[in-house]
């Protein structure tokens, strides 16, 4: 790529990803996107092949480099990182020190606790274009052990697009890299987001070459990934505009890591393709609710203010009043009169215009905390989140899912989030959480989930949570899964 390419790509970059004045146009402001240099005239790695020739006993393929005789004389790598596989793994880093494809393995854990991990070898973890995923603890008692860990940015096969993708410590390093005419986003170029606000992704700043054909696709979390098997027609908690032409429009509904992809097919045929990482996050303590019979069903989600006992739903175990100490959707939406006011300070109005109930909190002026800014009743595909933005440091925020509606048995899946990073998934498989009668505020059952308490710097910004997953009295394992009894 010449310096006049490499001048626009700089541009693109920084004008159309650059600070707006309209909300939700994310892009750097001055910390986004860094300059990335495209033009090569030397690629310097040898370990850049294909991740399919495995060695025995070993999932990651040792360092190795390509034949002479390509385009560049000098486009070996001279300092690539050791791999660093071992014998064993060492517990509770999520890094797969003996090589074998599964981080962790043969750990215990705790049942729906959710872990940064890296499914390469570790030597090669958070170098080049790598970028840790996730694990979620499964089973029970003493049979638990870490899922896979899906998500994050493995290392691959090294391509011409200016980043490190085999992670070996050498950007481009393959004999046909002499000029890279792609320059793919890094780890750290995309600034991140916030739900309920467009994302901006001009593919002209990779690519400005001639294009016949453009292809985004998205990949969401733990709901996502649950709503792609068991939602029909097939519904995301996400909405993309312009998945075939060089400028998507990326707009989440929940937080977390999203993996972008992007293949672009060259009016000469050349296909070339880049993945990437969009982290959403919205602030203080965030509780997702998805299932897989989100269409036939109506789960509610329900929040009790901490250092209060009283009964869900109601003021009374009899009868129904509106309970102000559990934030539902009779409580905490915008239109509701601020039942549930536990004395937490109010968030711009910015946290909580963009969704579903914008124009009602628009018309308010600000955010409430707590809230929930979506509520799902046999909508297939949508899932359920309660938000407070500034929680208290250390308080218990009790959460609690209700069947309120519908018929037959379906399966939850809760997701919290703390400072805008997944720290649990409750209710995955293969100890799935089954729900089984529903029946309003009398009859439905009530699946008593988390205590959460969130960790609040001095700052005010949530930056963790401890967790404590709930369990039938007098037991250590399973979910509380019972009749409705409306007891805290």
């Amino acid at each position: 790529m010449g310096s006049r390419s490499r001048a626009l790509l700089v541009a693109l970059l920084v004008g159309a990803c650059g600070p707006s004045v309209q909300p939700g146009n994310y892009g750097d402001g001055g910390g986004g996107f860094e300059e990335i240099d495209a033009e090569r005239d030397r690629p310097d790695d040898p370990d850049a092949r294909p991740w399919t020739e495995l060695d025995a006993g070993n999932a990651y393929p040792d360092a190795e480099g390509y034949p002479d005789g390509g385009v560049c004389d000098d486009w070996a790598c001279t300092t690539p990182v050791t791999d660093g596989c071992g014998t064993t793994d060492v517990c509770g880093n999520g890094a797969d020190e003996d090589c074998d494809g599964h981080p962790d393995d043969g750990c215990a854990c705790t049942p729906g606790a959710v872990q940064e991990c890296f499914l390469g070898p570790p030597g090669r973890r958070g170098v080049g274009s790598c970028v840790d995923g996730h694990q979620t603890c499964t089973g029970s008692g003493e049979f638990t052990q870490w899922g896979a860990c899906t998500g994050g940015i493995r290392p691959g096969a090294e391509q011409c697009d200016g980043q490190d993708n085999d992670c070996n410590g050498c950007d481009d390093d393959n004999p046909s890299c002499c000029m890279v005419e792609l320059a793919c986003p890094g780890p750290g170029d995309m600034p991140d987001g916030v739900p309920y606000a467009n994302y901006v992704i001009p593919g002209a700043g990779f690519f400005s070459g001639n294009v016949a054909s453009w292809l985004w696709t998205v990949t969401g979390g733990p709901c996502d990934v649950l709503f792609q098997t068991t939602t029909t027609p097939l519904r995301q908690s996400f909405t993309l505009t312009g998945a075939t032409t060089s400028t998507l429009t990326f707009r989440p509904t929940l937080s977390g890591d999203y993996t972008i992809r992007v293949v672009i097919t060259a009016t000469d045929g050349t296909v070339y393709e880049c993945t990437f990482i969009v982290h959403i996050g919205g602030p203080g303590l965030r509780v997702e609710l998805c299932s897989d019979r989100s269409a036939n069903t109506d789960l509610d989600l329900h929040v009790h203010k901490p250092g209060t006992t009283t009964p869900w739903f109601s003021t009374t175990p009899t009868g129904f009043t509106n309970n102000p100490d559990d934030c539902f959707y009779s409580t905490c939406t915008a239109g509701d009169g601020g039942a549930a006011n536990w004395g937490l300070a109010t968030s711009p109005l910015a946290n909580c215009s963009g969704g579903p109930e914008g124009p009602t909190w628009t018309a308010l002026g600000y955010c409430r905390n707590p809230r929930l800014d979506v509520d799902s009743v046999y909508q297939n595909g949508r899932p359920e989140n309660t938000n407070i933005d500034n929680p208290l440091n250390g308080a218990l925020y009790r959460v609690m899912v209700a069947y309120f509606g519908g018929s037959g048995a379906v399966r939850p899946l809760v997701n919290i989030y703390c400072g805008g990073f997944l720290r649990a998934s409750y209710g995955l498989g293969p100890d799935f959480a089954t729900m089984t009668t529903s029946g309003g505020y009398g009859g439905g059952q009530m699946w008593r989930v988390v205590d959460a308490a969130p960790v609040v710097d001095g700052t005010g910004a949530t930056t963790d949570c401890n967790l404590t997953a709930l369990h039938p009295p007098a037991t250590t394992t399973g979910y509380w899964i019972t009749n409705n009894d409306r007891s805290y």
